[in-house]
């Protein structure tokens, strides 16, 4: 069969065809792309603030330093996660508490998390899991009750919702990814979605130096010496050239999105029958489906058949509390070992027709059902 990949970054040329007026006014670094997409992705989350910057990493790096995190102190987070997310919260200086998920819905345990919080705990990163919400409501009764900021780690799950909410409308902040597989591809950027414009007017700063770029230049243009920089940050602005393919990009993320629910419906469908068992979204739930998510007692041996003829299906995350870098207290984590061991990643994005699909859906059951 013609080889599945798990992702397909590539971009239509209506996307391409934007980027003419950046390269020939010479907009590369600054220009008018960046404000239209924060104020696109704002209008999704009324009453939230966009802030772009240069990638996920820097932008939860970004949220964790609004939320008052310091050195020190401790940040509730999956271990069944990508380092992209989790080496913020060393960058920032804090210890990771390492929370489980509820294997079946891979999602935050919200019980594991009451009894993971101390004195030293100042925010819960929640991680929607490939797009699959996090129980938001709950996440946000047990932050309020320990007065705890809710960061929303929705790298890959922009436009998911829970609860008639879409997910970044719960948490004090959300990020979201603008990397290449994600469902606005930026080639890589990310978002830091504030709820208080005074955060997101911080953000902007910290992420140009902790400069107010609106007033660091006189009237001659060059650096005014009477405005101070009280907060130094760091270089974590999101380029023109970059904002101008995330903008092509949500053009038509609602109908890419819409279609790989709907392939993940066929593929739930027609293998319902096979000895593999869906990971299951939550009652209310609306996941995006970053990937498809299944569980198997023979994982590995169905991952190398699939991937011999040319699926490239994945186990998608190693479990970072395995990294000794992170300096992280020792932690019982069944629920993400039984993931580590089960789930298995399955390609079913908006680039998949039906016919593909149908032809995955064979694959997938002739690979299960196969002897080792």
């Amino acid at each position: 069969m013609t080889p599945v990949p798990l992702f397909d970054c590539r971009l239509p040329d209506s996307a391409l065809a934007t980027l003419a007026d950046p390269f020939r006014l010479g907009q590369l670094a600054a220009g008018p792309a960046v404000g239209q997409l924060e104020q696109a992705i704002a209008a999704r989350y009324p009453g939230r603030h966009a802030v772009s910057v240069g990638d996920m990493t820097h932008a939860l790096v970004m949220a964790l330093r609004l939320a008052g995190v310091r050195r020190g102190d401790e940040v509730l987070s999956l271990a069944f996660n990508c380092m992209s997310s989790n080496s913020a919260i060393a960058m920032a200086g804090a210890t990771v508490a390492w929370v489980d998920v509820d294997p079946a819905t891979a999602t935050f345990d919200i019980d594991q998390a009451r009894g993971r919080i101390t004195a030293r705990t100042k925010a819960v990163v929640a991680y929607h899991v490939s797009g699959y919400p996090a129980d938001l409501a709950a996440l946000r009764a047990l932050c309020d009750e320990y007065g705890l900021p809710l960061i929303e780690d929705a790298n890959n799950a922009f436009g998911a919702a829970i609860d008639g909410h879409e997910v970044g409308m719960v948490g004090d902040f959300a990020i979201f990814s603008l990397y290449a597989n994600r469902q606005i591809n930026a080639i890589d950027g990310g978002i830091v979605l504030c709820a208080h414009a005074e955060d997101a007017d911080q953000a902007r700063r910290l992420r140009r130096f902790g400069i107010d770029t609106a007033r660091f230049r006189d009237g001659d243009g060059e650096i005014d010496p009477a405005l101070d920089v009280p907060e130094i940050g760091t270089s974590s602005s999101l380029d023109n050239v970059r904002a101008t393919i995330a903008l092509a990009s949500i053009a038509d993320v609602d109908a890419r999105i819409a279609r790989s629910r709907r392939n993940a419906a066929s593929l739930a469908g027609v293998t319902r029958d096979l000895p593999l068992t869906p990971i299951t979204a939550l009652p209310g739930a609306e996941p995006v489906h970053w990937t498809w998510l299944i569980r198997l007692a023979d994982r590995d041996a169905v991952m190398r058949r699939l991937k011999a003829r040319g699926v490239l299906c994945s186990k998608l995350h190693y479990p970072n509390h395995h990294y000794t870098g992170f300096h992280a207290p020792p932690s019982d984590l069944p629920g993400t070992m039984t993931l580590q061991n089960e789930m298995l990643a399955i390609p079913c994005g908006w680039w998949l027709d039906e016919a593909a699909i149908a032809t995955l859906a064979a694959t997938i059951a002739e690979t299960v059902r196969a002897d080792p």
